[in-house]
């Protein structure tokens, strides 16, 4: 796995921003304004090898890869530049792939900057009156004619005047028919040529508009923190933080998603299509509503002229809608993915990419033999006995997991483990979630066993973690409390030392598997003398220790839970984790391995499995997949659990090699919990009235039954392991430093 920039790249990344900030000021773009091009830009652009970067080097160019293009369309979309980049890059490969003198020309012209050429993105012959990107200022078009790839050549007089539109952009309407006709192309080649070039600049616009998108934050950002309303900068408001941190996610999201579609054209992977059309129809969504949020938080002054962010919230529309309605994207993906259209996709060159979003070829073999032990194992009682929460917790398999190594194969080896790395750890998720066993008292036990293993003593690890680790003891959590919530810091239940041992009396919520569970994992306060987060002791308390009275809670989502009660209960001192008012280092170091959010992405592609086979389901009146709207609300949800899992491929990378990105955890988590819910409610709405219908069997109801599953669990995941307001002031603060909103 390698999500992440090589230092080269990095240097090109850093290159072009210093190189865009300084020739793409706002002063500068303000001063192109209102046909929208610089001539100096250009010129700079030719002159450090822009427009050629994707030409060979027997052209002039620079023959790079489609990521470093991208990159370098990212910091020209943050500064919003005015001149056609990214169709003139695209034009000049197109150009070069014809294998003509004529076209190479026209190339080397193109790369030196001597001339200006475009790129048609609709077919001509479809769309005759269509409006061209960089047509008010270029020397030539060259578009798709029906069968024939084309150069529209016209002179400087009979260039068409750009019309007055959104984004003060050179846009103009296809040259007259006068204008030189070139055919560059007939046939097939002609049509795979043109298809790939817009291809390549649809990945190469979202790019752009997640560049867009950055900077339009990070400018309502600061504003956020300068701005003094009520005595506090308007940042540390939830109402403005809050906003601006989902946009932050979701842009980060799209940089992502953009970075995962280029590796799946590398790689040659069937969804390679599909996540291109999904890149340009989520950064231009993502665009749009940061450009706007951060106006917003501007107030009235954004809506004036002489603020920059109302700049980008012009050309956040106006860039993308020359290809026409981003929604139809969507339309495009599920036809790529479920109808057979991916196979007829022409993709651009993608050049050498290091990235790899898989798990590598050692945890595939890893997943495998887990594979092999679950068709070995897994009986039809033990498929019954199958659920996803605690409910699932079956102590015989326990012990069959742990005797075949895959119970807790990260653990060092002097504990039974095998010092499985976190890719590995991640293809053994998948594995447990493609035959349906749930893992949440495992995942749970060893969030506990592993914070008894960095804070608990060598007296404790013997008992406790010698049972855990052979599948005899599992472990829930005893953090949250009926008054205080995600305030875990406040909490009230007390521990009084007594001799060598501590008293305990409280009350812990939501300490589920508690009815099941040998141990819990208690946080107490011991000090209620100094500052919350100082007086806070945890103990693991074996759950038959007389004053513990559990009583279970159902929820909504099938699951149950439980209310603890502790009275008198004495416990001794090595039962404690940690150092005595040590505990919120310990509880910290617990609640951050929540964090990761992978749980969710495999929970949305179970959803949509069975959203696809109820809409894949034979009617009389046809199946619900033949209607455009169904595949495009699929889509959706689609494009949602790719950017979840693009989001948590980076958290997982970031945590494996230990990079500095202390946000991505909490971006994973919330992303996939926010999204889950959006998709769980509106496939709910889309399989109604089936989806009203419970269970897991049903006939041709059974896919709507999973949605409706789905749709009740989706609910609890913005709260398990911190809420998503929590969250979001989190990444406020880390992702666009905005000031704290917590008190």
């Amino acid at each position: 796995m390698f999500v992440r920039l090589t230092e080269e790249q990095e240097l090109l990344r850093d290159t072009f921003a210093q190189f865009f900030a300084a020739e793409s000021s706002a002063d500068r773009v303000r001063a192109a304004e209102p046909l929208g091009f610089d001539p100096a830009l250009w010129k700079k652009l030719a002159e450090t090898g822009v427009l050629g970067m994707r030409v060979p080097a027997s052209l002039g160019g620079g023959e790079a890869g489609l990521l470093d293009a991208c990159l370098v369309a990212a910091e020209a979309g943050r500064r919003l530049a005015s001149a056609p980049v990214l169709e003139a890059m695209v034009a000049a490969r197109l150009l070069a792939a014809c294998g003509d003198e004529g076209a190479a020309g026209w190339t080397r012209r193109l790369v030196d900057g001597s001339c200006v050429v475009t790129l048609a993105l609709r077919d001509l012959a479809s769309h005759p009156e269509q409006l061209v990107p960089g047509a008010a200022v270029a020397d030539a078009v060259v578009g798709s004619d029906g069968g024939e790839l084309v150069l529209l050549v016209t002179g400087e007089g009979d260039r068409a005047a750009s019309p007055s539109n959104l984004g003060t952009c050179p846009l103009a309407a296809l040259p007259e028919a006068g204008a030189e006709r070139i055919v560059l192309a007939t046939g097939d080649a002609a049509r795979r040529l043109h298809g790939s070039a817009v291809e390549e600049w649809k990945l190469l616009m979202a790019a752009a508009l997640a560049g867009l998108a950055r900077e339009a934050l990070e400018i309502g950002g600061r504003y956020a923190s300068e701005r003094i309303q009520f005595g506090r900068p308007i940042g540390a408001f939830q109402g403005i933080a809050h906003p601006l941190a989902d946009s932050a996610l979701d842009t980060e999201g799209a940089r992502l998603l953009v970075w995962k579609a280029i590796w799946a054209i590398a790689t040659r992977r069937p969804e390679a299509g599909a996540l291109v059309s999904m890149s340009f129809a989520w950064s231009a969504h993502v665009a749009a509503q940061a450009a706007a949020r951060a106006l917003h938080t501007h107030g009235g002054y954004g809506l004036s002229l002489e603020y920059d962010v109302q700049l980008h919230q012009r050309r956040a529309k106006a860039w993308p809608l020359v290809l026409g309605d981003p929604q139809e994207e969507l339309v495009a993906a599920a036809d790529r993915l479920w109808c057979g259209a991916g196979e007829r996709v022409a993709l651009p060159d993608a050049g050498a990419v290091q990235l790899d979003f898989g798990y590598g070829a050692e945890a595939e073999a890893f997943a495998e033999t887990a594979r092999r032990f679950f068709r070995e194992n897994l009986d039809d009682e033990l498929r019954e006995h199958a659920h996803f929460a605690w409910e699932g917790h079956h102590p015989g398999f326990q012990k069959k997991l742990a005797e075949a190594g895959l119970l807790f194969p990260a653990w060092p080896r002097e504990y039974g483990g095998q010092e499985r790395g976190p890719y590995d750890m991640a293809a053994l998720a998948e594995v447990f979630d493609e035959f349906d066993w749930g893992r949440m008292a495992i995942t749970t036990t060893e969030m506990a066993a592993r914070t008894v293993l960095a804070f608990g003593s060598e007296e404790l690890r013997q008992e406790a973690i010698t049972r855990i680790v052979t599948g005899d003891a599992i472990c829930s959590l005893g953090y949250t409390e009926p008054g205080f919530g995600s305030d875990v810091a406040s909490i009230q239940t007390r521990a009084v030392r007594d001799g060598d041992e501590w008293v305990i009396d409280g009350q812990k919520m939501f300490t589920s598997g508690a009815d099941l569970a040998q141990y819990v994992f208690l946080l107490t306060r011991t000090d209620p003398d100094v500052p919350k987060h100082k007086g806070l002791t945890m103990f693991l308390v074996p759950l038959d220790t007389p004053g513990i009275e559990i009583q279970p809670v159902e929820t909504l989502s099938d699951e149950r839970t439980n209310v603890t009660y502790y009275s008198g209960v004495r416990v001794p001192d090595r039962y404690r984790v940690g150092e005595v008012d040590g505990g919120w280092a310990v509880a910290s170091h617990g609640l951050e391995l929540e964090h990761g959010g992978t749980q969710f992405v495999l929970h949305m592609r179970r959803m949509l499995a069975g959203a696809l086979e109820w809409a894949r389901a034979p009617r009389a009146d046809g199946a619900h997949i033949e209607r455009r709207d169904v595949r495009r609300r699929l889509a959706r949800a689609a494009l949602h659990t790719e950017v979840a899992d693009a989001i948590w491929k980076r958290a997982l990378h970031v945590g494996a090699e230990g990079l500095d990105d202390p946000a991505i955890g909490p971006m994973s988590k919330l992303f996939s919990s926010d999204r889950f819910i959006e998709s769980a409610t509106d496939l709910m709405d889309l399989c109604a009235p089936d989806s009203l219908l419970r269970g897991r069997e049903g006939g041709a109801a059974k896919g709507a039954m999973a949605v409706e599953f789905a749709y009740r669990l989706s609910t609890a995941t913005s709260i398990y392991g911190g809420t998503s307001e929590i969250l979001k002031s989190i990444l406020a603060e880390l992702s666009l430093g905005l000031p704290r909103s917590r008190s």
